[in-house]
């Protein structure tokens, strides 16, 4: 086997990459590391090795059971609503004969760049039940008789922080579409024009199949942010309602210093991460063949 050589100019890039590698290393990798091995550890400063039962306790734990289907249920929703308003957002503002069109996405964007400390408590304060601006405005055009839970019922706080994560991200997924629909070619959709072409044919044919780099990197990225969520969901509801997620569930853990199973918690977020986007990346992948 041939030995491999370093270029000239790869190893004058070596002092340029090093920083980066090692920022890396300690950032990432060793606390990945770390958490990894006291997930099969009983005790943090002893490190005595157990094996999976970490693991089993948590599976056996009926909260967490609940927690995953809620996680699955809020990554879903989040992630599918999030791209379709925005690319709904980025289209409708894209046709032609919109007026002020900037100030259009200006306003929509303003969602995306407020903090989210300040987002989840505005959306508390208007979602509260006694005195909440939402059910006030509801009642008074007539649409429900009396108030409405939305933060302190099972069957609406879900719906309630996913509304709310929905109405965040959408802005993001308008300003990557918004890119790409001014980077798609003119002639194509004249010559569409020209065969008779519809708006859906144009949108099916062209539009959808172009951009679709674009949503790779949007639904990427809406479900790592949904996944590992956490000051929404917490200042809104604190978990209460059947809303805690992964997230959630290792902060608490780690609140009462059970680190250990903060740490096997951990560990399952992140393969749910990776299955959701291993499961997205191959079907992108399929289509693509």
């Amino acid at each position: 086997m041939k030995k491999k050589v370093l270029t000239k100019d790869e190893r004058k890039a070596i002092p340029f990459v090093l920083p980066g590698l090692l920022a890396t290393a300690i950032l990432i990798v060793y606390p990945l590391f770390y958490i990894f091995r006291m997930s099969f550890t009983y005790n943090s400063q002893a490190g005595k090795f157990v094996g999976l039962q970490n693991y089993t306790r948590l599976f056996v734990n009926p909260q967490f059971t609940q927690t995953v289907l809620n996680t699955i249920k809020w990554t879903l929703a989040t992630v599918i609503f999030s791209f379709l308003l925005g690319t709904l957002y980025a289209m409708l503002i894209h046709r032609k004969g919109i007026k002020c069109k900037g100030v259009w996405r200006s306003a929509i964007f303003i969602a995306w760049i407020i903090p989210g400390v300040v987002k989840a408590t505005a959306w508390k304060w208007l979602l509260t039940t006694g005195g909440g601006m939402a059910n006030h405005i509801l009642q008074q055009i007539g649409i429900i008789s009396k108030p409405i839970p939305w933060l302190t019922s099972p069957k609406f706080a879900m719906l309630s922080i996913i509304i709310v994560q929905v109405w965040a991200c959408a802005p993001y997924v308008m300003l990557m579409v918004t890119a790409g629909l001014q980077q798609l070619p003119a002639d194509l959709y004249e010559s569409a024009e020209l065969d008779g072409a519809g708006w859906w044919q144009k949108t099916s044919k062209i539009t959808i199949p172009l951009l679709k780099d674009i949503s790779f990197i949007c639904i990427l990225m809406l479900l790592v942010w949904a996944i590992n969520e956490f000051s929404l969901i917490w200042i809104m509801t604190s978990g209460g309602q059947q809303t805690t997620t992964l997230s959630l569930l290792v902060y608490n853990q780690f609140k009462v210093l059970n680190l250990n199973a903060a740490s096997a918690s951990a560990v399952m977020q992140l393969l749910v991460t990776m299955i959701f986007a291993v499961l997205y990346v191959k079907s992108v992948s399929k289509e693509d063949e």
